[in-house]
């Protein structure tokens, strides 16, 4: 049988030719493999993602006794550190005044085994670091660096004996004298005078 198309070729139906179809089939072929492997590369990443995951947790379990047991180190690391710094601070605020006050009465001259100077009054104090290097720059204690002052008043029996005192702690090394001044009691024959003695350095220099 013979057909005729007797239409316009304007409407005409055209006949495509079929390579077309077989372009687009290997583009959606060529999408869906790319959009497999994708997929199960994002697959196989979670996967690592999830054992490495439950490794590290599986980690922390196994470590967590040993952090346990560092934390408590730390803190008992920590309360040793401040029970040494309150140590360190109560050593250096104490004054062994027994020593200082030892240390000054053996400086005081004798005669014959027996004291000529009797002292009435003996007050104490501790120098601070400051005050006392600015004591020092100042000449007090003809420049030496003390660290305890005595504020000294007695009586001597006589002058020879006042100035053997004066003399004891002016050249000392480990000693400094600011004399404040002396009188002669005539009723009684007595020099009574008054002093400031200062005590180089600390416990060095009372040994």
């Amino acid at each position: 049988m013979i057909r005729l198309n007797l239409l316009p070729k304007n409407l005409r139906r055209r006949v495509e030719p079929g390579w077309w179809r077989l372009a687009a089939g290997a583009f959606a072929l060529v999408v869906l493999s790319v959009l497999g492997i994708l997929h199960y590369g994002a697959y196989t990443e979670l996967n690592q993602t999830k054992a490495e995951r439950d490794a590290l947790r599986a980690e922390v379990e196994a470590l967590r006794p040993f952090i346990a047991e560092q934390n408590r180190l730390e803190q008992e690391r920590k309360a040793l550190e401040a029970l040494l710094a309150i140590r360190e601070g109560l050593k250096k605020s104490f004054v062994p005044w027994s020593d200082y006050l030892a240390t000054f009465i053996r400086q005081i001259p004798q005669e014959g085994g027996r004291l000529p100077v009797a002292l009435r009054s003996v007050g104490t104090r501790a120098i601070p670091e400051d005050e006392a290097t600015r004591m020092a720059q100042a000449g007090t204690f003809d420049g030496k660096r003390v660290r305890v002052e005595f504020t000294v008043q007695g009586e001597a029996l006589n002058q020879n004996a006042l100035v053997s005192f004066v003399r004891a702690f002016e050249t000392s090394p480990r000693f400094g004298i600011e004399f404040q001044g002396a009188s002669l009691d005539q009723n009684r024959g007595l020099y009574t005078f008054s002093a400031r003695v200062g005590l180089v350095g600390g416990e060095e220099s009372a040994r």
